[in-house]
């Protein structure tokens, strides 16, 4: 063989080493890139389950949210409701007492009234009472008064009648 030969034939022994480096490099990394492949197809997969719940799980909050604020507003509406009816209560009470204050207020202003009618009352009859005693008195000291004139009334009746009969002897005498 020739040089050109053996040359030959030892580049194509090298290249068919190459050639089976390569393809055996190659057939690695196709089995490493479907490997992968496979793997980023799951993670794919996966990822798309994940998003789908996510989304449903998102739905699902949305869905609480929107039931949750349905009854926030309901408790709101009932709790203004009742704070309306409350001051409603209040309105009356304040109502109620402000007449009960002015009906205390008459009631007390009459109770004085009264206190200064009854001690108005009281002092008219101590005066009475006084007028009525002094009457008394004067009364008893006219009757004492009139006994004694009654009896010197009496007394000078009977000085008058003595007189008048020793008179009436006297001119009968001298007649």
């Amino acid at each position: 063989m020739s040089t050109a030969g053996k040359v030959l034939s030892v580049l194509v022994m090298l290249m068919s080493l190459v050639w089976m480096i390569l393809s055996a490099g190659v057939s690695q990394l196709n089995t490493n890139g479907n490997q992968k492949l496979h793997d980023l197809d799951e993670q794919v997969a996966k990822l798309q389950d994940d998003m789908t719940k996510a989304q449903d799980d998102i739905v699902a909050l949305k869905s609480s949210a929107s039931t949750i604020q349905e009854n926030k507003d309901h408790e709101v509406t009932v709790l203004q409701a009742r704070q309306s009816d409350l001051e409603k209560d209040r309105s009356q009470i304040r109502e109620s007492l402000s007449r009960w204050q002015y009906e205390l207020a008459t009631v007390q202003e009459t109770i004085e009234r009264a206190k200064s009618a009854l001690q108005h009352r009281i002092e008219e009859h101590q005066t009475g009472e006084q007028v009525l005693a002094k009457s008394k008195s004067d009364v008893k000291e006219l009757t004492d008064r009139t006994g004694e004139l009654m009896n010197q009334l009496v007394a000078l009746r009977q000085e008058f009648q003595s007189t008048y009969h020793s008179n009436v002897e006297s001119l009968g005498k001298t007649r």
